[in-house]
């Protein structure tokens, strides 16, 4: 007995150190694991590998000679970027679209039933589409790269981008504010209006007897929590005016973002900058459309006061391995059943990939791998149906599918999993069952489904929770990661 307690003694540190080590391991890749660095050399620009760029670059910059422009060196891959970002699915996204008419169909995630009011997790592509910087380096989009620091305070120029606003009336408290934390103005009125609109909301209102206009600390499951949570923020900072929270809230994103290396609307909204306590976890909003909504504000706050063409500072951010073009925009289309759909291999072996139909080979697709089917073969090439797909990486080509009116004998299975959660749809009508505690849905219960929880507990993926609570406390962490690590060298049962 006394042996066999030191054995489980020696398994149990075994575990623990585990633990540890997968936890420390998670938050070291998070946090260090890029070195990233700003260049003004435009024309040092590899174009073999950041494609595009450098074109659109120097034609703006022929198109406004005052403009300036730096390129950021992310030194991350696209396909890591775009899997952080596309996370959080049915409990809480990192990114979300409002579901109005013209954003629908491939706008919306496919494999996410998350939901907060009109606002939906939004889809792969559309994150890829949004997060694309060569979508945007046009004169329209381009003021969600510019730089954020102060240039310059005309107050002519305050007055008019707040005249019939909430705001109305209160240009010397920005002014001041923006002085005295070296932040551009323009950008903070474009920020107050994208988070209350030009009437206001219930956080700018004063109802409550407490101002949050910026929506700092802003979160929750209904319309109601949200506005609770942000005026609760209020309340403990003492924000019982206008002026106080615009002047609290201005210095909140001074320190909080601005100081911090996230000195432009788009890496507010996308974290990539690894200056300060790791990656994509520092964003200041779910709305995906936010960067470029707040820099068309700024835009024509430009364009009322004849500045557009006056010296302004951009910084573009590259990554590494994109897609040779510039990512393609969702289709809006509600009744769309083809465009955008997420599919995943359902093969042993993989799958070839092929530059046309029945053409050459130019790469592997392996089993498991999630993909988007952008066009759905409706006739037969050399006696076989070809869909269209596109991978993580941008790579495109042509998969095969033996045949068109049966897609259980498709090598590709649609998404979503179902609503329970704890199922896959295999597309032929089946529904197989997963176990508590397979997180990763390979049968066995393991090492592998604690390191999934441990990534979910610090954010850096998303899992079903309904398998994840092993210990059934209503959490998913690293009590249960190390329950499963128990479980899989027999000291417990659940």
């Amino acid at each position: 007995m006394r042996k066999l307690g030191i054995i489980k003694f020696i398994s149990i540190v075994l575990i623990l150190t585990l633990v540890a080590y997968s936890l420390i391991s998670l938050l070291n890749n998070k946090t260090y694991a890029v070195s990233q660095s700003i260049s003004s050399d435009i024309d040092g620009i590899d174009e073999s590998l950041y494609p595009g760029f450098k074109e659109k670059i120097k034609s703006l910059q022929a198109q406004y000679p005052n403009w300036t422009f730096k390129v950021f060196y992310t030194d991350l891959e696209w396909s890591d970027v775009i899997a952080n970002e596309y996370t959080g699915h049915n409990s809480g996204p990192r990114n979300m679209i409002q579901a109005t008419s013209n954003y629908q169909g491939a706008w919306i995630c496919p494999i996410c039933s998350y939901s907060n009011g009109i606002w939906r997790c939004a889809s792969q592509q559309a994150i890829e589409y949004m997060m694309d910087p060569r979508n945007s380096l046009n004169s329209s989009d381009i003021f969600q790269f510019e730089e954020l620091t102060l240039n310059g305070c005309d107050m002519n120029a305050i007055n008019t981008m707040i005249d019939g606003t909430f705001l109305a009336g209160h240009a010397n408290e920005i002014a001041n504010s923006a002085n005295a934390t070296g932040i551009n103005p323009y950008y903070i009125i474009a920020r107050l209006i994208q988070e209350q609109g030009r009437n206001g909301s219930a956080t700018s209102s004063g109802a409550s007897g407490y101002y949050n206009p910026f929506n700092i600390g802003a979160t929750g499951n209904s319309d109601a929590e949200v506005i609770e949570n942000a005026i609760n923020y209020a309340r403990n900072h003492g924000w019982d005016t206008l002026e106080k929270a615009i002047t609290g809230g201005i210095n909140f994103i001074a320190s909080s973002y601005i100081n911090r290396g996230q000195n432009t609307l788009y890496l507010q909204k996308f974290d990539v900058d690894n200056s300060s306590n790791g990656l994509y976890w520092h964003q200041y909003m779910q709305n995906l459309m936010a960067a470029q909504s707040e820099g068309t504000t700024l835009r024509n706050t430009y364009s009322s006061t004849n500045s557009i063409s006056s010296s302004h500072t951009f910084i573009i951010p590259l990554y590494k391995n994109m897609p040779s073009t510039a990512c393609s925009r969702p289709n809006g289309d509600s009744n769309a059943t083809v465009s955008g759909d997420i599919v995943k291999v359902n093969s042993t072996t993989g799958l070839n990939l092929r530059n046309s139909p029945a053409g050459s080979v130019i790469g592997a697709v392996s089993s498991g791998e999630i993909v988007t089917r952008i066009e759905k073969a409706t006739s037969k090439v050399s006696g076989t149906y070809w869909d269209k797909i596109r991978r993580s990486n941008g790579q495109e080509g042509y998969v095969a599918r033996e045949t068109y009116e049966n897609e259980s004998e498709y090598k590709l299975y649609l998404l979503p999993l179902s609503d329970e959660g704890s199922t896959d749809n295999n597309g032929g009508g089946n529904t197989v069952s997963y176990g508590l505690g397979d997180i990763n849905h390979d049968g066995n219960v393991n090492s592998a489904d604690a390191l999934l929880i441990l990534q979910y507990s610090v954010g850096l993926t998303a899992i079903d929770t309904n398998l994840g609570d092993v210990n059934h406390d209503g959490n998913v962490n690293s009590a249960d990661a190390l329950m499963i690590l128990q479980y899989s060298v027999g000291l417990v049962e659940f």
